[in-house]
C-alpha cells in the first residue's frame, strides 16, 4: 500500500509537471506570435494579423479531430505512453516552430500542436485509471491548478523570455524542457497493462459509437453541453477583453499593463479555486458543485460592466477566475465516473473534442456581438448564456454512482 502511494505521488508529479509546462510554454508564446511572423517576414500588418489567426486556431481544430482517435489507442495500450506521446509530440511540434522559415510552415507545425499533443485528455485518462476514485476530483484539481500556474507565469517570462534572447529560443527551451519530462514519463510513469477489450468491446468503442453513447446518456450529456458552453463564454470574453478595457476606460496607453493585470488576477483565482473545487468534487455531488459555481461566474462575468473603477474589476476577475476553475474539472469528472476502465480515454476524447466547439467558435461569437452592440454587450450576453448553462444541471439526478452506470450503445 505505501508503495502504490509513492508511486501515484510520483506518478502525480510527473502529470503535474507536464500540464504546468504545456500551459507556460503555450500562453508563453502565443501573445508573441505577431512579433514572431515579423521575423518569418510575413508581410504587411494585414497579413500578420491574417496568420497569427490561422496560428492561434490551428491547434485547436486539429486537437478536436484528433483526440478521440488518441483516446481510443490509450484504452487499447497503455495510457502510461499517452501522456509521454502527448508531451513528446509537444516536444516536436515546439521544435519545428522553432526552425519554421515561413508563416505557412509555422501554421503547419501548429496543426501538429493540436494533433500530436493533448496531455489535458491523456492525464486526465491516466487520473481515471490509477488515481484512487475518492480523490479523483483532488486530483484533477491539482492539474488544473498546474495549468493556472502555466497561464499565469506564461505571458510574463515569455515576455522577458523574447525580449532577451527572442522567439526562436524561447520555443526551443521549452521543447528541451517537454521533451525531457516525456522521456522521464516513458521510464518513471507506473505503467501496468490495461484490460484489453473483446471484438464486441472494440466495436462499441468506435469513436462515432462513443460520441453517441456520451450524446444519448441524459446526465453525461448536459454535464458536456454545459462544458460547451461555457468554452464558449469563456473564449467569446477573452477575444474582446483589450478592446473592452479600452472602451471602459478611455486610456489606450496604459491598456496594455492594465489587461495584463486583470488576465494575471482571473488566473490567480483559477490557481487559488481549481484544488478547492476538486476536493468539494471528491465530497459532495457534482451537480450542485458545478450548478452554484456556474451561477456565480456568471455574476461576476455582468458584474465587470459596471463603471466602479479598476480595484472592482480585480476583484471579480480574481471571483470569476476562482469560480470558472470549478466547471470544467467538474464536467471530466462526470464523464471518468460514467467510464470503465475499457473506455476511459476514447470518451475523455470525445469530450475533449465535443468542447471544442465551444473554443472555436467562441472568439468569432464575441467579436460579432462586440463590433455590433459595444463590448460590455458581450459581458452581458454571455453571463446570460452560463446562466442558461446552469439551468441544465438544476434537473439533474445525483451521479455519484456514475462509475457503476454504462452508457447506452445503441
Amino acid at each position: 500500500m505505501e508503495h502504490e502511494q509513492l508511486a501515484w505521488k510520483r506518478d502525480a508529479g510527473i502529470l503535474w509537471g507536464g500540464r504546468f509546462l504545456t500551459s507556460l510554454g503555450l500562453t508563453g508564446i502565443s501573445p508573441f506570435i505577431p512579433y514572431y511572423m515579423e521575423t518569418l517576414n510575413a508581410g504587411n500588418p494585414e497579413a500578420i494579423l491574417f496568420w497569427t489567426g490561422l496560428s492561434l486556431s490551428a491547434p485547436a481544430i486539429s486537437y478536436a479531430i484528433f483526440t478521440p482517435l488518441w483516446g481510443k489507442l490509450g484504452d487499447r495500450w497503455s495510457r502510461k505512453w499517452m501522456v509521454a506521446r502527448a508531451l513528446l509530440g509537444l516536444a516536436v511540434s515546439m521544435f519545428l516552430m522553432a526552425v519554421a522559415q515561413t508563416p505557412f510552415q509555422f501554421f503547419l507545425f501548429r496543426l501538429c500542436q493540436g494533433a500530436f499533443g493533448g496531455i489535458s485528455d491523456a492525464s486526465s485518462a491516466y487520473v481515471g485509471t490509477h488515481a484512487h476514485p475518492k480523490k479523483q476530483g483532488l486530483a484533477l484539481g491539482r492539474l488544473e491548478r498546474a495549468s493556472a500556474l502555466g497561464l499565469l507565469l506564461g505571458p510574463l517570462l515569455g515576455g522577458l523570455y523574447v525580449n532577451t534572447w527572442g522567439s526562436r529560443s524561447l520555443l526551443l527551451t521549452t521543447a528541451i524542457l517537454t521533451g525531457a519530462l516525456a522521456l522521464y514519463a516513458a521510464y518513471a510513469l507506473t505503467g501496468r497493462q490495461e484490460a484489453r477489450a473483446a471484438t464486441l468491446d472494440e466495436k462499441r468503442k468506435g469513436v462515432l459509437p462513443t460520441f453517441l453513447a456520451l450524446l444519448r446518456h441524459s446526465v453525461v450529456r448536459k454535464f458536456i453541453i454545459a462544458g460547451m458552453l461555457f468554452k464558449l463564454v469563456d473564449f467569446s470574453t477573452f477575444a474582446v477583453f483589450t478592446p473592452f478595457i479600452n472602451e471602459l476606460f478611455h486610456s489606450p496607453a496604459n491598456a496594455a499593463a492594465t489587461v495584463g493585470l486583470l488576465l494575471a488576477i482571473s488566473s490567480l483565482g483559477e490557481l487559488v479555486g481549481a484544488p478547492w473545487w476538486g476536493k468539494r468534487n471528491d465530497k459532495s455531488r457534482l451537480e450542485r458543485n458545478c450548478l452554484v459555481a456556474s451561477i456565480l461566474c456568471a455574476v461576476c462575468l455582468m458584474a465587470q460592466i459596471a463603471p466602479f473603477g479598476l480595484i472592482w474589476l480585480m476583484i471579480f476577475r480574481f471571483l470569476q477566475g476562482f469560480f470558472y476553475s470549478a466547471l470544467l474539472q467538474t464536467v471530466m469528472l462526470a464523464v471518468l465516473r460514467s467510464s470503465s476502465n475499457l473506455d476511459r480515454g476514447i470518451r475523455v476524447g470525445a469530450t475533449n473534442s465535443l468542447l471544442m466547439i465551444g473554443q472555436i467558435s467562441g472568439p468569432s461569437i464575441g467579436v460579432f456581438i462586440g463590433v455590433q452592440m459595444g463590448m460590455s454587450t458581450v459581458f452581458l450576453v454571455m453571463g446570460s448564456i452560463m446562466l442558461a448553462a446552469s439551468i441544465l444541471l438544476t434537473q439533474l439526478p445525483a451521479i455519484s454512482r456514475l462509475r457503476k452506470t454504462k452508457l447506452p450503445i445503441n
